[in-house]
């Protein structure tokens, strides 16, 4: 069947960008940071939008396992931000979720000078981007009203026998309660169908649920080649839950072998909706190039 009858899922992804107003040391990775400064932000500003977005769970029974609305990408790692620094990092919304797109830009206006980090230093709101077109939807001087995407692929190429899957933010799986130090393909192409069907069930879209069973026999095919990959170990404090968080997990790159024509479209939704646990901090996000 075409690629784009596989699936598809609104998205909103919002490019939020900074300015330092103080010099100040960092944590290496941002996301559980940026994840707790969003929610405060919405949740001081905007009841309904921060109930929606980030206590979905709730609405199911608080199960575990229930997958959340939203996915941050923290910037890369960077010691000291210095005056003037920018710190950018992208808020993405989905499927229904994108109906609170106003809700989050009008917060984070109300809050312009934002406070990062455990000294509180001051961080200045310059504009918000449309992530994909790099549009303006808010700056000093113009406030428009952003279109949300549509993941939705198209990937007609034959031929195609390799590609590289570089883990960018640590990808935490489990099984059997434990977390997976090793994975193969099929492993990411059962974590990615799990994930659209879970998004779109819960929040709009589709998925083509044979393609799901197809895609998934066939991943056993493709042969891993070489890999890379090895533990990054990440533990954060969180004050909302008073505890400390372990962000660790596989980080590094692998390359494969096989024909690629039926699992370029999920890779592709992959790059998009990241994989594994811990989305939502930053976790699970990836890059791939076929060749």
């Amino acid at each position: 069947m075409p690629s784009s009858d596989l699936f598809s899922l609104s998205y909103m992804p919002l490019l939020i960008r900074l300015k330092c107003c103080e010099s100040v040391r960092l944590p290496r990775f941002l996301g559980s940071t940026l994840h707790g400064v969003m929610g405060w932000i919405l949740s001081r500003n905007n009841e309904e939008a921060y109930q929606y977005i980030f206590e979905n769970r709730r609405y199911g029974g608080a199960k575990q396992d229930i997958v959340n609305p939203y996915i941050l990408e923290p910037p890369r790692y960077q010691e000291i931000y210095y005056e003037g620094s920018m710190l950018c990092f992208k808020f993405t919304l989905l499927g229904k979720a994108t109906h609170y797109t106003n809700s989050v830009v009008e917060a984070l206006i109300r809050k312009v000078c934002i406070e990062i980090g455990v000294n509180r230093k001051n961080f200045e709101l310059i504009d918000i981007l449309q992530a994909e077109t790099l549009e303006t939807i808010w700056c000093s001087e113009i406030s428009r009203e952003p279109t949300p995407c549509n993941l939705m692929p198209t990937w007609e190429k034959k031929g195609v026998s390799r590609c590289s899957i570089h883990l960018i933010t640590p990808l935490r799986i489990r099984r059997n309660g434990k977390q997976l130090r090793e994975i193969d393909f099929p492993t990411i192409i059962r974590s990615i169908t799990r994930r659209v069907t879970a998004l779109t069930e819960r929040y709009g879209g589709f998925v083509h649920s044979d393609a799901v069973s197809t895609v998934r026999e066939l991943s056993s095919s493709v042969q891993t080649t070489s890999s890379g990959l090895y533990w990054s170990e990440i533990r954060r404090y969180s004050n909302r839950r008073n505890k400390k968080m372990d962000l660790s997990g596989l980080q590094g790159a692998m390359t494969f072998e096989g024909d690629m024509f039926h699992f370029a479209p999920w890779l592709y939704a992959a790059q998009y909706l990241h994989i594994g646990r811990n989305v939502t901090f930053g976790c699970g996000q990836l890059d791939v190039v076929f060749g």
